[in-house]
């Protein structure tokens, strides 16, 4: 079997996986709760039976009804069987083809980014048979998955996340635009499967109760309409229409207006240009540029973007990226071999070009339709400078909204370190003054703007419902609002929760004042609203002291938490973004010396806990859960930064104690989240740990303090 579309595989040292009697029993463990017995068998060229009975070996309980994981779950079965499966038996596991596996790869969200752009090489797993000294370790594997551990597939069940919605109004929404992404949408899959599970009503209405008016999806223009140059990548078209203009007729009924995200036009393989080189433009890596300044490239896009609202009338429009990772006009990105074609264009003029005709050919068909120019990653010296991000705006007709990042290049000195926020920054509220120059620009030539920010949580803590750092978001909107800023997208991908965090935020952008904001604390939480107001002003404190810097957002533990395992040796790995932390502590850190990358995180967390201690008597509840769940992954980022640290610098004597904590971390974690479903879950990573994964980091525990306590 060819691999040549996956990511190659590379000979590396593997994982340490001593925990477990066998490769086979790790397999086993680790896809227990997301792939059913008879595929596992399937892959490891054995029985279900066997495989049936080594779970049961484990102490693990019997399977129930696993198949919502392939709908919805798949990444998290890839990013379980990554280092222990060679692709032969990962995609039997997975039921997927070569190819399937390669688009999910590729469209899943750089995916094949987040996995480090190689397979490990990994030996078949197959059952063995045990040694005397694997059964005794056996044993007591069982006994700690039976102390702990039997009530697996009990509680909460995963993405069943909005079966109930209360009866509440809905909220009257602003004037101004206050869009979000859905919190369990399925990215590129979205049109693939059936609409509403990416967008249920009952999500819809919760939106709609928190001033919610928009909602928006990616779209890929050649999967919308059929692609003239080549209808072999347009298969589904119709379908994917149909599912469009469901959602836009569903949402209405809401109040909410649906938005595609273009980022256009798309790349192509470099095959693709065997039948079309006069389309291509710059070419980096497998895939090229489809040339902008080529007229037969315009007129498909001017095409597409009719073709596509004719067909789903009510669209509420677009935001546009045109400047990112993924190559699009032929000065999208800095790398490759340029075009000679655009050589001496200058970006703005491409960029200016492609938001045109977006603009033009969106209003012609409805003259409502909003177009959102979104100045990510605009700036740089590889991008365009001041200057030209004028030149930009100028040629921009006025009615294109104008988005930034709201925090983009906002100066910091956190521990002693000067610093500046890129985005996805909740502990470092703006707006920056870079931005306020770049809106005030924009307004004075006649276009409305829009912030992009996070309001629930953001890669600094992704794998949360939400945030209750309530000062933190109130400082950010009373900002906004005193600038002006009409429009909001209050998330990419993650933080899409219909949490308290957009009321606050839908509240105090429409007015900051205090009194109101105690009303709406005392209409959710009646008597504890005091309590609640204290901790959350005591958490926000504690977030403050966050190590930020786009590297630590990305590579950090802070997402995994105690899933992240502990490494008795050092791996030699790269972390990976928002995926694979390893134990690549330096890369974390980047702008911090060590000690104070580790020092920032037992601020945080110690401080976090004054806000715990506060609401102790508080009943159990969605808040408090939130609360302990964020420093649950706040204190073993710190436990998991300073083993690293010790285990560098031989201090040996400390490790166990580490260990020792971070085993009840998990625990409590794991806790969490049999009570609660969205704990761990993350839309463009489906579940970024699930609950074997915590089960697994407490068996390490177990396993590491054999060793450190001799």
């Amino acid at each position: 079997m060819s691999f040549e579309q996956l990511p190659p595989i590379r000979q590396i040292n593997p994982l340490d996986i001593s925990h477990f009697p066998s490769a086979f029993h790790a397999a086993v463990f680790r896809l227990w709760e997301t792939v059913p017995a008879a595929r596992i068998a399937a892959a490891c060229d054995t029985t279900a039976a066997v495989v049936e009975q080594t779970a049961l070996d484990m102490g693990l309980p019997p399977q129930p009804d696993l198949s919502i994981w392939d709908k919805r779950g798949y990444i998290t079965t890839i990013r379980n069987a990554w280092h222990i499966l060679p692709y032969e038996q990962l995609l039997k596991v997975l039921d997927m083809t070569v190819d399937q596996l390669a688009v999910v790869l590729k469209d899943e969200d750089f995916l094949f980014v987040k996995v480090n752009e190689f397979k490990p090489a990994a030996a078949p797993v197959r059952p063995v048979e045990l040694t005397a000294e694997q059964t005794a370790q056996l044993a007591r594997l069982r006994a700690t998955v039976q102390a702990h551990f039997a009530g697996l597939f009990d509680g909460a069940k995963p993405f069943d996340f909005f079966a109930d919605t209360d009866e509440s109004a809905v909220t009257a929404a602003a004037d101004g635009l206050r869009m979000i992404y859905s919190y369990c949408g399925l990215y590129a899959n979205v049109l693939e499967q059936d609409i509403a599970l990416s967008y249920p009503d009952s999500l819809l209405k919760m939106y709609a109760q928190n001033g919610i008016n928009a909602v928006w999806l990616p779209l890929v223009l050649y999967q919308m309409v059929p692609f003239p140059f080549d209808e072999s990548y347009s298969v589904g078209w119709e379908m994917r229409q149909a599912r469009l203009r469901e959602l836009v007729e569903r949402a209405a009924k809401y109040g909410i207006k649906v938005y595609g995200y273009l980022n256009e036009p798309r790349n192509m393989p470099i095959a693709f240009f065997d039948k079309h080189p006069d389309l291509l433009g710059r070419k980096s890596g497998l895939y090229g540029a489809m040339c902008t300044s080529h007229p037969a490239v315009m007129d498909y896009l001017r095409y597409a973007v009719r073709s596509l609202c004719e067909a789903v009338p009510g669209l509420g429009g677009f935001f546009c990226i045109t400047m990112s990772e993924n190559m699009t006009h032929c000065k999208s990105v800095p790398h490759g071999e340029p075009c000679a074609r655009c050589a001496d264009v200058p970006p703005q003029q491409l960029v200016a070009d492609v938001l045109t005709a977006i603009y033009e050919e969106a209003t012609a068909i409805n003259p409502a339709i909003r177009v959102i120019a979104w100045t990510w990653a605009w700036e740089g010296e590889d991008f365009m400078t001041w200057e030209q991000i004028q030149d930009c705006i100028d040629r921009l007709p006025k009615g294109i909204v104008l988005q930034c990042n709201s925090e983009c290049k906002k100066p910091f000195v956190i521990g002693g370190v000067e610093g500046e926020v890129d985005d996805y920054s909740m502990s470092i509220p703006g707006p920056s003054d870079n931005t306020l120059r770049t809106w005030k620009y924009a307004k004075e030539r006649g276009h409305e703007v829009s912030a992009k920010v996070q309001v629930n949580v953001t890669w600094e803590c992704s794998t949360l419902p939400y945030l209750p750092v309530f000062d933190l978001v109130r400082e950010h909107m009373t900002n906004l609002h005193n600038a002006g800023v009409q429009h909001v997208m209050l998330s990419w991908t993650l933080g899409g929760y219909p949490a308290i965090n957009l009321k606050v935020a839908a509240q105090c952008l429409a007015d900051p004042d205090e009194e109101k904001y105690n009303a709406l604390l005392d209409e959710e939480y009646g008597e504890w609203a005091p309590m609640v107001k204290t901790a959350s002003s005591l958490f926000s404190e504690a977030f403050r002291e966050f190590p930020f810097d786009i590297y630590s957002l990305y590579f950090g533990p802070q997402n995994a938490g105690p899933s992240n395992p502990l490494f008795a040796e050092p791996t030699g790995l790269e972390g990976t973004m928002t995926c694979y932390s390893y134990d690549d502590i330096d890369k974390w850190r980047r702008i911090y010396p060590r000690e104070v990358y580790v020092d920032q995180w037992r601020k945080v967390s110690e401080k976090w806990k004054r806000g715990l201690d506060v609401i102790e008597a508080m009943p159990d509840g969605e808040y408090k859960q939130v609360a302990w769940g964020a420093y649950a992954l706040f204190r073993s980022s710190y436990l998991q930064s300073a083993f690293i640290v010790a285990r560098d610098n031989g201090e040996t004597d400390k490790l166990a104690a580490y260990v020792a904590e971070e085993r009840e971390l998990a625990l409590i974690l794991y806790n969490l989240m049999v009570k609660n479903n969205l704990f761990g879950y993350e839309a463009a990573n489906h579940y970024y740990y699930n609950k074997l994964m915590l089960a697994e980091k407490v068996l390490l525990c177990e396993h590491l303090l054999k060793q450190y306590t001799k």
